[in-house]
């Protein structure tokens, strides 16, 4: 199971739901036995541990949006301006991801400049780097409104860290992901149609956002509308 299923184990809104599902050909039925499902909790004689009833709201939760993802997809039209989206957000990964190697060549040149003083504390060091997404990061009213029960399902739901990240150890050099074959996935499918993707390829992170049910459960326009500014760097840093 998705570490992240744990996440949306929260109170279902079946307003969101129920807006959904009734233009889905059979959904009010469905979503009637999701709402049975998710009252069994009520039932005395149900012989399980409360972490188990909660974990009916994240099923509930997590079928919602798969059933949500796979309509808005088959609904989902690449126009050109939908296309131009995809590949500034493809551009603006690759950008943060450069970003990301240069902060680590700055890293490195400052814990290996401490050990070679004898601060030996830091040998064996390890750094990570992740591309994250907040609908929150950028501070102001538009993002407020922006920020609701599905938004924060879906955010919690996507595992970002597993997504694509970069490491590098004690006695390593970080990999510039210019050079780095493993970075980018090439064109397939129907990305064989856009001259971008078969020239460039695309970044495994906004190939995994799009196409890993197990990480994510973001629609295509979901995707094409994210904020670019939504996006920063995470490190971490052990020893």
């Amino acid at each position: 199971m998705n570490r992240n299923m744990y996440m949306i184990a929260r109170p279902t809104d079946w307003n969101v739901l129920e807006d959904f599902y009734k233009d889905v050909e059979g959904g009010l039925e469905k979503l009637e036995k999701m709402k049975r499902f998710r009252d069994a909790k009520y039932d005395k004689n149900a012989d399980e541990p409360c972490s188990a009833h909660d974990m009916r709201y994240a099923a509930v939760n997590w079928e919602f949006l798969l059933d949500r993802h796979v309509v808005l997809n088959w609904k989902f039209v690449w126009t050109d301006e939908n296309l131009d989206k995809l590949i500034q957000l493809d551009q603006h990964i690759r950008k943060m991801e450069y970003e990301m190697y240069q902060k680590f060549v700055e890293i490195k040149r400052n814990l290996d400049g401490l050990i070679a003083q004898g601060f030996y504390v830091y040998k064996d060091y390890q750094v990570t780097g992740e591309i994250r997404y907040d609908a929150m990061y950028i501070d102001d009213d538009e993002h407020e409104q922006k920020y609701d029960w599905l938004c924060g399902l879906l955010q919690d739901y996507a595992d970002t860290r597993a997504l694509d990240w970069f490491t590098f150890g004690d006695g390593q050099e970080p990999e510039d992901p210019r050079d780095n074959d493993n970075s980018v996935f090439e064109a397939w499918g129907k990305w064989m149609k856009y001259d971008y993707f078969v020239k460039n390829g695309m970044t495994i992170f906004l190939c995994h956002l799009m196409d890993d049910l197990h990480h994510s459960l973001y629609s295509y326009s979901d995707i094409v509308n994210m904020d670019l500014r939504c996006f920063y760097l995470n490190y971490d840093i052990s020893f």
